[in-house]
């Protein structure tokens, strides 16, 4: 074998890699500038069509596209939650409650209490608004909510009766960056489509992740625009642009 042609045919291919990778590079920057443009002209056809179905919207929008991934996580060992306190129970896979037989009063702040039973409480965060007998909090990754992570309380007469635990650990992130479906893009998807009634209320436009159980302990979380009404909430893959719909209750 003719070593030296060996080498030489190799480190053709090797820089011919690196022609073609830098090519994608410089395609892929030149993409993710395309589309936040596209975000903000947008705006023009969303405002059209907002006044056109008489929709109001109450929720700030930002005004270019973000950067996003996709997430893999899985639900928190149950024994996190026993060395918290022991009374929490298993109510099926990766769900949790702790049931105050005897309401507890949050003398010193409902944070200051949720802390001392539910682990890593400072990656949570309440969002929107709260009612007196519920609040909801949501788990954070990288300042964006996980909409499947989530925290209940249960309250009577300012007294904490039960609490309801989601908690997902998530796994190291290998997915790479890119820029995002725009909530302006979004809206203009959803209106075009008719899943946004004329007339109708948008209430909410948050960008944060949101997916399914997969083999009962993985969990693959895709960015999603979550843009709610006062009778839908939407969940719209900032990356394949597919649309969930669940009705409020």
């Amino acid at each position: 074998m003719d070593w030296s042609r060996a080498k030489s045919i190799l480190i053709l291919a090797f820089l011919a890699l690196n022609v073609f990778l830098a090519d994608q590079l410089l395609t892929a920057k030149g993409e993710q500038a395309q589309n936040q443009k596209v975000s903000e002209e947008t705006q023009r056809e969303l405002k059209d069509l907002i006044a056109d179905q008489q929709i109001t919207l109450k929720a700030d929008l930002p005004k270019t596209a973000l950067q996003v991934s996709s997430l893999e996580a899985k639900p928190k060992d149950e024994e996190t939650l026993l060395e918290k306190d022991d009374r929490w129970e298993s109510m099926s896979e990766g769900n949790y409650r702790l049931v105050f037989h005897t309401p507890v009063e949050p003398v010193d702040g409902l944070d200051k209490m949720l802390k001392r039973y539910v682990p890593d409480f400072e990656e949570y965060r309440m969002l929107g608004p709260q009612g007196d007998q519920q609040k909801t909090f949501f788990q954070i990754h990288n300042g964006r909510p996980i909409f499947d992570s989530r925290l209940i309380v249960r309250l009577k007469d300012g007294a904490v009766k039960e609490l309801r635990l989601t908690p997902l650990t998530i796994l190291e992130n290998k997915n790479n960056t890119r820029t995002g479906l725009s909530a302006q893009d979004a809206l203009v998807r959803l209106i075009q489509y008719g899943r946004i009634d004329k007339g109708a209320t948008v209430t909410d436009v948050t960008l944060g992740y949101h997916g399914q159980a997969y083999d009962g302990s993985s969990r693959f979380l895709f960015p999603v625009w979550r843009i709610q009404t006062e009778e839908t909430t939407f969940y719209i893959n900032a990356l394949t642009q597919v649309i969930e719909a669940v009705p409020n209750r």
